[in-house]
């Protein structure tokens, strides 16, 4: 139910799954709010969102409009393809579906982008209410058995269809199976049920673990945090704005936790820290607290689930939704670099260990050791003072290089809009992008500074909507970022880590913006592969290696020099400083994931055999990592934490050919940049990724495009024996 006016009203729908049989039945919905375009902003047909008019009372009325005006579209067409005969073709089946998203996508994305910048309790309750609601109404489509088999004909005649729409096709009918439309009554009942018990499991797991973490603190004293820096004493400080006088706490948010691992000298506490972190809603926290039982009921119903649908484990089932195609591509994968890198990691640690008896440390390094001697560590190796490389990339020339390098590759120009615009805060700008012939081809938002407590912590691109050709829509986005706000003087100046995530947000910009696929359903980012999300961001900072590039985007804030040839030298070396070791990090979790989803043996055996394989430490005491796992057990990954490093490794060969046309030939890059923009960048979710990637390569992924030298790794060749993608289904 919404948060708006209650009188009950009815709707006469056909032919839906929850039905069973064809019966008529009676669907009871919320009565549809009066708004209207005259009295409600939020529903006219404008091409941004009129930000300073929005309350939040009137987002909720006109989503609420638009959720129950889309349901009632998607009943509408149930109801004439069950009644009708009329034919089964683009324009009657994937035409109308397009039709009827856009303008709920369009206030929604506006909505999620003020409870993102404009934290409040009121907001915040109405997007908690209002989120699972939209979800439920945009999974309508794919529980009605007459859409359900308008697609099953179509598929039939797909020969005959463009690329999007055999993608359109393909993702409709997977969907709608995994929702359980191949079920008999009875199977469709226990599926239902599955989920339920999976909704209310996943969501003590959460819980636990929220009350976990929240109950952890310690009282920190100056000579705990004298030689903290100051913006992360402001994380700790009750008085941020006077963070050097206290009080002080410690508590087990990670931003904090991990900090605190990397600065605190004394031993004995950070032991305390990493203990507590790593027992979080294990049978340490308490019987009631304890996520064992949540992990084993989590993983019987996905195992449930999945053969359900007709698939040996859960695991299998997630890969309809992956690249990788298969389990075995993935272990191989994860294997794979597992060895090569194995001497490379041994050796990182021994020279840690060295470094650390250097500097007076007597014992073994242990897991809440390395982070603190890998600070000391860098900092003697790269002697590199972040201020003043932040001195070299204020953020408006930072912004200017990456727009130019952007008209060299792509043949865009984006282009700041100087007439005033509504926005949501006065620091936010607004720019449009341009193609070769001078016409607008999309817009974003930029809200480049932190501000606290409004705004939440992080960076993101969120849409704000798709391409449509079928309604005349262009591509819009919101681009947020947390760098600092100018002060004395002198604009926001970004550290590389802040350069790199530009680039990276960027890439998912630009996927969003330069796509050519005319459906919404399937324009951009939409239906992409999860383990393919990040190829482009990936592919994007990887330009950050050349130094051409790099001093590109550099502009001293008061000598106009660039960055030199030694300093990003000394940068990409920091960058790459033990990353052996967070890669075997990254190949245990991921394996842990698959083996979580694939095998039957209790959590905690399964969790110690797989940590003995590819972690270089001990297995600790009383560890029990899964239990303060969500991203695989309440949140969206489950099987699927490779993704990321299934994206790296497409995005390094990717990468690899533009480092073969030679990152300083301008018209050769300039050749690689026009492919790239017309086929990962325009094509996104309307291809499958395989043919993607063949028609930029020119050839299947390669078996060699990650090189690992001594114990750098370096993403160029990848080294995996692993089976062609070429297996992978092309359709």
């Amino acid at each position: 139910m919404f948060l708006f006016s209650r009188r009950i009203f009815q709707l006469r729908v056909l032919n839906h799954k929850i039905c069973g049989k064809r019966n008529k039945y009676i669907v009871l919905l919320p009565e549809i709010p009066s708004d209207t375009a005259e009295n409600n902003p939020l529903l006219r047909s404008s091409n941004t969102p009129p930000f300073s008019e929005l309350t939040t009372e009137k987002c909720i009325n006109a989503i609420g409009k638009l959720v129950i005006e889309y349901e009632s579209g998607i009943h509408h067409m149930d109801q004439k393809l069950y009644d009708s005969e009329i034919e089964r073709n683009v324009q009657n089946i994937i035409l109308p579906l397009d039709r009827l998203s856009g303008p709920l996508d369009f206030a929604w994305g506006a909505f999620k982008i003020l409870y993102t910048v404009r934290q409040n309790d009121k907001i915040a309750d109405a997007y908690i209410k209002l989120h699972p609601r939209i979800i439920k109404a945009k999974r309508e489509k794919y529980l009605s058995s007459s859409i359900y088999q308008a697609f099953k004909e179509l598929k039939e005649k797909e020969k005959q269809f463009t690329d999007p729409v055999k993608r359109l096709i393909n993702k409709h009918l997977l969907e709608s199976r995994l929702s359980g439309m191949d079920l008999s009554d009875s199977g469709y009942k226990h599926f239902q049920s599955i989920m339920l018990k999976l909704d209310q499991h996943r969501g003590k797991y959460k819980a636990k673990l929220m009350e976990v973490t929240s109950k952890f603190s310690l009282d920190l004293q100056f000579n705990d945090v004298k030689n903290f820096p100051r913006e992360f004493l402001k994380l700790l400080a009750s008085d941020p704005s006077n963070a050097s006088k206290g009080p002080w706490t410690l508590t087990l948010d990670p931003p904090i936790y991990h900090n605190f691992l990397k600065y605190c000298d004394n031993r004995l506490s950070r032991w305390n820290a990493f203990y507590a972190y790593n027992v979080r809603a294990s049978s340490v926290s308490g019987q009631e607290l304890n996520n064992s039982i949540e992990i084993e009921e989590i993983r019987y119903q996905r195992s449930e689930l999945a053969q359900l649908l007709g698939y040996k484990t859960f695991a299998e089932l997630s890969m309809k939704t992956k690249m990788a195609g298969t389990v075995d591509n993935v272990l191989e994968m994860i294997t794979t670099l597992h060895v090569k890198s194995k001497n490379a990691i041994t050796k990182e640690i021994e020279e840690l260990q060295a470094f650390a008896n250097k500097c007076g440390f007597q014992d073994t390094l242990q897991l809440w050791d390395i982070p603190f001697y890998q600070r000391l560590h860098k900092e003697e190796l790269f002697n590199i003072d972040d201020y003043v490389i932040r001195q070299y990339f204020p953020l408006p020339a930072v912004l200017e290089g990456l727009f130019n390098m952007c008209h060299k590759l792509f043949d865009i120009t984006i282009k700041e809009h100087q007439e005033e615009i509504d926005t949501w805060h006065d620091d936010v700008k607004f720019y449009k992008i341009f193609d070769a012939s001078g016409k607008e081809i999309a817009s974003f938002y930029l809200d480049p500074y932190s501000r606290t407590p409004e705004k939440i912590r992080g960076s993101w691109m969120e849409i704000g909507r798709n391409r449509s050709d079928v309604i005349g829509s262009d591509p819009l986005a919101y681009l947020v970022f947390n760098f600092y706000t100018p002060a004395y003087g002198k604009p926001s100046l970004l550290s590389f880590d802040d350069v790199k995530l530009l680039m990276k947000k960027f890439g998912h910009l630009l996927q969003h913006s330069l796509t050519t696929i005319p459906y919404n359903e399937v324009a951009g980012l939409t239906n992409l592969e999860w383990d393919i999300v990040n190829v482009c961001p990936f592919v994007m900072s990887s330009f950050l290696k050349n130094y051409k590039t790099l001093a590109s985007l550099s502009k001293h804030v008061d000598s106009g020099k660039t960055i030199s040839p030694e300093l990003h030298d000394q940068l990409l070396k920091r960058d790459l400083y033990m990353s052996g070791l967070r890669l075997t990090e990254e190949l245990y979790l991921s394996a842990l994931d698959l083996e979580m989803y694939s095998g039957k043996d209790f959590w905690l055996n399964l969790t110690k055999r797989v940590w003995s394989e590819y972690m270089p430490f001990p297995y600790e005491k009383d560890a029990a990592q899964p239990c303060s796992f969500p991203e695989i057990f309440s949140e969206q990954y489950p099987a699927a934490y490779f993704s990321n490093l299934w994206a790296e490794m497409i995005a390094a060969d990717v990468f690899s050919a533009f480092e073969e046309a030679g990152l300083d030939d301008e018209e050769h890059l300039q050749k690689i940049g026009h492919r790239f923009r017309d086929t990962f960048l325009s094509l996104g979710g309307g291809c499958h990724p395989g043919e993607v990637f063949r028609k930029f390569r020119g050839r299947d992924p390669s078996t060699d495009a990650l090189l690992v030298p001594r114990h750098i790794f370096i993403f160029r060749r990848w080294l995996s024996p692993w089976r062609s993608i070429s297996q992978i289904q092309r359709s």
